[in-house]
């Protein structure tokens, strides 16, 4: 007996594509029969957590046959002692991802809609598209840049969010503090700025927005940060939003029973007992970024400015998918871009900042590659 399953389902998810993470190490051992990969690919952090924050999860393992706090008293008031806001303002999620989609879900209805830039985090269209095609999609402006004049002018009555990623991932690029005040503007306090600030802690530009200050006067506004870059807590899944606490008491309503683990809550709280090292794996970072950008550039790939633990490149007549798949077949993972939506004959490639050895092994990979 078969079952025609997809005529259960809305026209929105039948179009949507599973997202795809970049290729697992073990995947690619296992593929292509290499002992030795290094995995570039998705902006994850190379240093790894603390011993203190592996200690704090390895003694919460005891406990794990008991739900989480689900709460999360103890990790809900250290974060607003660290951003000193009431902890009503907190809310966390498993991964900031979610965040976004208690966002979407708690706010936007079938007849209404939220905008966000078409060449930004994927996940935002996935959103759009599986929730009613609510999402509605602004083109970037010259530079890889979120359009913020284009964006303010897609706002009408039925829009409920608006959301903008800066630094912007996959690109690197940021909008400034005055182009974010003039944006804001713009926008009806009926209409809520979900700001995506994964990479925040990166960030070495004097005009980039300090948006932290912002929301004691703007009750619109909801800034998501994340454990899982900086604080190498990627595989924990855990992420938070800052909001006004109206805001954030209703969002609470639809976030899922226990959505942050025990385990996770205590790896979370262990970095940030321990934020100093912060600004070094910053600077470690930033070190590391400049110097993989001028190799780059060196071998001729268009390299875009980033604010990020990551690098966007464009390849001029070249595949961005044919570039990744010959540094696969060196042991190196890249995260090709070419379904990004660039112009015709130009591919790209996102490149994570690794460890100083794997960086070189990709560049001399690249010098091979690239012929």
């Amino acid at each position: 007996m078969t079952m025609d399953y997809q005529s259960l389902f809305r026209p929105g998810i039948l179009k949507v594509r599973p997202y795809a993470p970049g290729k697992p190490v073990k995947e690619v051992q296992r593929e292509l029969g290499l002992d030795d990969v290094i995995k570039l690919a998705s902006n994850e952090n190379p240093e790894g957590p603390l011993p203190e924050v592996v200690a704090a999860m390895q003694a919460a393992l005891a406990e794990v046959n008991r739900y989480p706090d689900g709460a999360a008293y103890d990790l809900t008031q250290a974060l607003a002692a660290h951003h000193d806001v009431d902890p009503g303002s907190i809310l966390l999620g498993n991964g900031s991802n979610e965040v976004l989609d208690m966002l979407v879900r708690g706010l936007v209805s079938p007849d209404e809609n939220f905008v966000y830039s078409s060449h930004s985090f994927i996940v935002y269209g996935l959103a759009g598209s599986i929730h009613f095609e609510t999402g509605r999609a602004v083109p970037m402006a010259a530079g890889w840049r979120h359009d913020l004049d284009a964006m303010a002018a897609a706002v009408d009555e039925n829009t409920k969010l608006v959301i903008i990623c800066n630094p912007n991932n996959p690109t690197g690029t940021y909008n400034t503090a005055g182009e974010l005040d003039a944006f804001l503007a713009r926008i009806p306090d009926t209409t809520i700025v979900a700001m995506d600030e994964a990479y925040y802690e990166y960030v070495t530009a004097p005009d980039y927005p300090q948006t932290l200050p912002m929301l004691a006067t703007r009750p619109n506004l909801m800034l998501l940060r994340t454990f899982s870059k900086i604080h190498s807590l990627a595989g924990m899944r855990v992420g938070y939003g800052l909001g006004h606490p109206d805001l954030v008491a209703e969002l609470q309503k639809t976030r899922e029973p226990f959505n942050v683990g025990s385990v996770a809550q205590a790896g979370a709280l262990a970095c940030l007992e321990h934020w100093s090292v912060v600004e070094g794996r910053a600077l470690r970072n930033r070190q590391q970024l400049e110097w993989m950008s001028a190799e780059l550039d060196r071998l001729g790939l268009v390299v875009i400015p980033s604010q990020t633990n990551f690098i966007f490149c464009t390849l001029p007549g070249r595949s961005g998918g044919e570039l990744a798949q010959g540094l696969l077949q060196a042991g190196v993972i890249v995260r090709p871009m070419d379904a990004f939506g660039l112009p015709d004959g130009e591919g790209a490639v996102r490149i994570s900042v690794g460890l100083p050895t794997e960086n070189q092994r990709c560049v001399e990979a690249l010098e091979k590659v690239m012929g």
